[in-house]
């Protein structure tokens, strides 16, 4: 019944849009790839919000569905849409908690898009490859370097430099392009020492203040990269601003910070946590903030008998329940 409803969506195509978005959230897990797979095929810009959350799932053909719809999105006309998917995309390529099958289709996502692109290969992928030589996944390794022909001198140039240049940059003023920077410290952050990545968040931070508000969200996903770098090496430097940003920007947070909380987040995160719960009734960012919240009180060891739980479910009872499950 459910395959036969999947391939009658897949033939309206465009039409579809609305049943198969609705369908594949009470969709089983065995029939949720081939719901994703229809999204991939309408590629409206509309599946970002609900793709998203997918390509965290625990089972590899679901979240490998979710990559290759995800991807579908790389060319959108609206660079907000093709943006927000290619951060999705680089969050799950460089989380080194997925599955390698997971993170071998998001960079082949990323790459084939590149191959229409000779000035996305250069700024993108490079500066992704010069990473993923560095990575714990020996596929990954693989993956990255296996078209390098002949690395040489150049391929050892951006395996050295991405750290020493972002140290050089810090020290004067930023440059102009928040994607070239956002690029570079993808690039550095495994190497770079975790105080030239803490600076660079509080530069960015200072810099958001003086950009223009319809300039500012590129910077902030500079600011997100870095969070995810130094919570990629378990570095809870920065968390305060993670705290602060969840604060201040509500639903409005990227992708990567919440990503950042997810990994590193500790006790002090919780309040925030369920205030932007509240406050929000968008059902992706509320699944976002729950799958935080947990993963702090585990990471904790917080049970609901602690003095901060108490508190909150007091404050907040709704929200605290929610959050709790």
């Amino acid at each position: 019944m459910v395959e036969a409803t999947v391939a009658r969506l897949a033939i309206i195509g465009r039409a579809a849009l609305r049943q198969a978005v609705q369908r594949i959230g009470a969709a089983p897990d065995a029939h949720r790839p081939r719901l994703l797979r229809v999204l991939e095929r309408i590629g409206d810009p509309g599946i970002l919000s609900t793709v998203r959350p997918f390509l965290a799932h625990d089972d590899a053909d679901v979240a490998t569905a979710a990559v290759d719809a995800m991807g579908a999105l790389l060319d959108a006309s609206d660079s907000h849409v093709s943006a927000t998917a290619l951060d999705a995309l680089t969050a799950t390529l460089l989380d080194t908690s997925r599955p390698d099958i997971v993170r071998l289709r998001a960079f082949d996502a990323i790459t084939g898009t590149a191959d229409r692109s000779s000035t996305y290969d250069t700024d993108i992928v490079e500066p992704l490859r010069a990473q993923l030589r560095r990575d714990t996944s020996a596929a990954l390794r693989e993956a990255a370097g296996g078209d390098q022909d002949g690395a040489g001198e150049h391929g050892g140039d951006i395996d050295r430099a991405p750290d020493a240049e972002l140290d050089a940059i810090l020290a004067r003023d930023l440059p102009g392009s928040p994607e070239e920077f956002r690029l570079l410290i993808a690039a550095a952050g495994t190497d770079a020492p975790l105080t030239t990545i803490h600076r660079a968040i509080e530069r960015v931070r200072a810099h958001e203040t003086s950009v223009a508000a319809d300039d500012v969200e590129p910077w902030r996903v500079v600011r997100a990269t870095a969070h995810l770098a130094l919570a990629a090496r378990g570095s809870r430097l920065a968390v305060y601003d993670l705290r602060e940003a969840l604060e201040k920007l509500g639903a409005h947070t990227p992708v990567g910070m919440l990503s950042a909380l997810q990994q590193v987040g500790d006790a002090s995160v919780l309040d925030e946590v369920a205030d932007a719960w509240q406050a929000t009734g968008d059902p992706w960012f509320r699944d976002q903030l729950v799958a935080i919240f947990r993963a702090v009180v585990a990471r904790e060891r917080i049970t609901k008998r602690h003095a901060i739980a108490k508190k909150l479910a007091a404050r907040l009872p709704e929200a605290s329940a929610a959050l709790w499950g």
